[in-house]
């Protein structure tokens, strides 16, 4: 029994992208498929956020080993690259979209990486949704919530969510702080907009009873070859890097 239940943190699984000026957010699809088919070897079923949260808030140590998998921005190869290895490997997960800018470009991020790459559009989204995996809210615009005005903030939270429920026709209840930039005021806004939980960027493995709206995640890098991978997942390791 244990009452850790590790949250991973991806964004792009595939090839870096030519001119990136940070290689960090783009895990390959070889090694990708490596840390799910060790996850299953471990006996670890991957979850989606919404199943980790009804385990989380039990406050009581699960028998089963649970992995929630998430996926920050909603790209593309989330869907044509991840979606195939999670399917394969017996897991679910949770895909973050930004609901005005489904279907475009990470523009917002293309001065920090130094290039844009697709994000998906509604069909590969409706494909993600029907393969049983989960579609949270990640904003409307991918906005700094810390710096917004209250009318601004509750659109972009609560008119995000609005947005994905009347456009996919099902329930969003968990969502993502865009930029990890959150403050009380940014969780009161998300509590008001009837989420259920919310995942933040601070490092950690999430343990039973954690706040449900400011869940730590493990981050998961270009970088990170397969030992630093599990260490990450069962031990202390994962709780500062």
């Amino acid at each position: 029994m244990s009452d850790i239940l590790p949250v991973l943190m991806y964004h792009s699984i595939g090839p870096i992208p030519a001119g990136s000026r940070r290689r960090s957010i783009f895990v390959g699809a070889r090694a990708f498929e490596r840390q799910m088919a060790l996850l299953a070897r471990r006996g670890y079923r991957g979850v989606t956020m919404d199943e980790a949260h009804a385990v989380l808030q039990r406050g009581a140590p699960t028998r089963e080993k649970l992995c929630a998998l998430t996926f920050d921005d909603g790209f593309l190869d989330n869907v044509t690259v991840a979606l195939p290895i999670l399917r394969r490997h017996g897991h679910r997960a949770t895909c973050y979209a930004v609901s005005e800018r489904i279907g475009q470009r990470n523009s917002w991020s293309e001065d920090v990486l130094g290039v844009s790459s697709p994000l998906a559009d509604e069909g590969a989204l409706r494909e993600w949704i029907d393969a049983g995996m989960e579609l949270g809210a990640h904003t409307r615009t991918h906005a700094r919530l810390t710096t917004l005005d209250d009318a601004r903030l509750e659109d972009e939270v609560g008119g995000g969510k609005r947005a994905l429920e009347d456009r996919f026709g099902l329930r969003v209840s968990q969502f993502c702080y865009p930029w990890g930039a959150h403050d009380d005021r940014v969780v009161d806004a998300v509590r008001a907009a009837g989420f259920a939980g919310a995942t933040t960027i601070v490092r950690g493995r999430a343990r039973m009873g954690v706040d449900p709206l400011r869940v730590p995640r493990v981050h998961v890098l270009n970088q990170h070859h397969l030992l630093q991978f599990w260490l990450k997942l069962e031990t202390r390791y994962g709780d500062r890097r």
